[in-house]
């Protein structure tokens, strides 16, 4: 396995077809394929026209049964791959013996599912792979300075030097200002035949920035007047997790399958009805109910709410699911008219029947973004969705564009502290050293400290499995103490009052340097100190339990 790590506009897809020439020359036949459809998608349009999803590589039998170990399949945004997946690749190359090269950006978006598995490969391995370092994409040199920057993980400078270049407006959100610039921005640019992305961290501020594209649209005469309401499915974005847990679903809610199952087929749409036991009751497009195991087809569908979306002639859908090859999710296109429901595209084809996956296609999340390129882009973050900016958001958003990169934001300087925070999310491995940071501190009991000192015993894993040790409760020894004497006495039936005197006389007997003050009083309105340590702490939560249960608070 080999790889190689390309910045945001370094020339990664430019890299992958010559890759692809030279393999052919040499006699390998190589497999391209990429995390998302997207993705896949680019990859096709820039000439690898065999380019496919990770998924479907590994649910195609053909070009499965062509794997040896003449082949070389190549991951394309591998950054974007889960642990999971990246691991059944692992397996299936071991098997068929083939090579692997990965090709992403660790500093971009990761994965959605679990775990960064490039980056862990990159960080904590023996992988080894070149890196692309010159930006290219982007024209001016002052933009590409910030580009660089940015993927320096410098993002503070990168947000300043923006600042420097008057690339950043401020304006208020409360009267629509704000998304009102944006969209004459975005409008401008397409009207000078430019192409153009607007991208928001959020759903909701891309909703509101739409509104004011598709008004000042109507207002120009590109929109038609007359809008038809159609039923879109609104994904939830639910993990597998709790798409498994059936008392998470309420009535009303939809499930969109897109993988068939025994009972279902790929691109239905059902509404879920109630909860049944072990499973969920549903009802399909044609009234009829049937039920089953949310928990045994977690990964074939996915949860949504139904939602009214308002759709004229000429408007842009953004399409959000996969129908064959002939849509892909991520593609925006234009409608033409709309007649029975039926959505009529401009470039002659009409959306099927049953597909309600889509919505405006204005503006995106900088997920949706992220392998995109466009003349210009528009960041628009205000203060309401300051919740979901961070270094690699950021990041992927500004180095879209070639041309110009704006940002429109209500607080210029609470972004700027923002745009440095990082959502990259821990591994086992580099939480190590946290669990051995807790240990000195005496959170790990003591045998278990001594057990990692130890000799290792070699053993048959097979016939001995060794449980693991339970946590001890993290409390003081005065306080397990006064436990054990509270629940002697629950069990005898004790009077509270002596209870509390017993444990007041055990603290004593323990000594000064673990001695708890008995409390004064017993009112619950008492002012107590914050806790300066994690212990005082501790003893201040163990004293409100006591009072809790002598008021009758909390019951056992």
């Amino acid at each position: 396995m080999t790889g190689f790590r390309g910045l945001a506009g370094s020339g990664k897809s430019t890299a992958l077809v010559e890759l692809a020439q030279t393999l052919h020359r040499q006699g390998f036949e190589a497999v391209f394929c990429a995390p998302t459809a997207s993705a896949a998608d680019t990859l096709r349009r820039d000439g690898l026209e065999d380019a496919m999803t990770l998924e479907r590589f590994y649910s195609d039998l053909r070009t499965r049964s062509r794997l040896s170990p003449r082949s070389v399949v190549v991951l394309d945004e591998a950054g974007a791959v889960g642990l999971e997946s990246m691991a059944k690749l692992f397996d299936l190359a071991e098997r068929k013996d083939f090579r692997v090269v990965l090709c992403g950006d660790t500093g971009q978006h990761s994965s959605v599912t679990r775990g960064d598995a490039l980056r862990i490969l990159e960080q904590y391995s023996g992988y080894r792979f070149s890196e692309l370092t010159t930006i290219r994409r982007q024209k001016p040199a002052a933009f590409r300075q910030v580009v660089e920057l940015a993927a320096a993980k410098q993002t503070d400078k990168a947000f300043a030097k923006l600042l420097e270049l008057g690339a950043v407006t401020e304006a208020l959100t409360d009267d629509g200002r704000l998304y009102q610039r944006a969209a004459d921005a975005y409008l401008s640019a397409t009207k000078q035949g430019r192409s153009a992305l607007l991208v928001s961290p959020t759903w909701a501020e891309i909703e509101a920035v739409t509104d004011k594209v598709r008004d000042t649209l109507k207002a120009q005469g590109v929109l038609g007047q007359q809008e038809e309401s159609v039923t879109v499915f609104d994904s939830l974005s639910w993990t597998e997790a709790q798409k498994k847990n059936a008392s998470q679903f309420v009535p009303g809610q939809r499930l969109r399958f897109v993988r068939q199952t025994k009972h279902f087929d790929r691109g239905d749409t059902v509404e879920v009805v109630a909860a049944v036991e072990n499973g969920l009751r549903v009802r399909r497009a044609d009234g009829v109910e049937v039920n089953f195991i949310p928990a045994s087809v977690a990964a074939s569908f996915d949860v949504g709410e139904a939602r009214e979306l308002k759709v004229s002639p000429g408007d842009w859908l953004l399409l959000q699911a996969n129908h064959g090859k002939e849509f892909i999710n991520g593609e925006r296109v234009q409608v033409r008219e709309i007649q029975n429901g039926r959505i009529a595209l401009a470039d002659g084809h009409s959306l099927p029947a049953g597909f309600n996956a889509f919505t405006h296609g204005y503006a995106v999340t900088s997920h949706s973004s992220q392998s995109k390129t466009v003349d210009e882009v528009l960041l628009v973050a205000s203060s309401r969705s300051f919740g979901a900016v961070n270094r690699e958001q950021f990041y992927v958003s500004i180095s879209r564009g070639r041309e110009r990169v704006h940002v429109f934001t209500d607080d210029a300087d609470l972004l700027a502290r923002r745009v440095t925070d990082s959502h990259t999310r821990k591994a086992a491995v580099e939480l190590q050293g946290l669990r051995d940071g807790l240990a000195k501190l005496g959170f790990v009991r003591q045998e278990r400290l001594e057990e990692k000192t130890a000799a290792p015993v070699v053993e048959d894993f097979h016939a001995v499995r060794q449980r693991r040790p339970m946590r001890q409760t993290r409390l003081s020894t005065v306080q397990r103490l006064a436990t054990a004497v509270e629940d002697v006495r629950r069990w005898l039936g004790h009077d509270q009052t002596e209870a509390i005197e017993q444990k007041e006389t055990v603290a004593e007997k323990v000594g000064p340097a673990e001695s708890v003050k008995p409390a004064e009083s017993v009112r619950q309105t008492e002012t107590v100190k914050p806790a300066r340590t994690v212990r005082e702490a501790l003893r201040h939560h163990q004293a409100h339990r006591q009072q809790q249960r002598r008021s009758g608070g909390i019951h056992i």
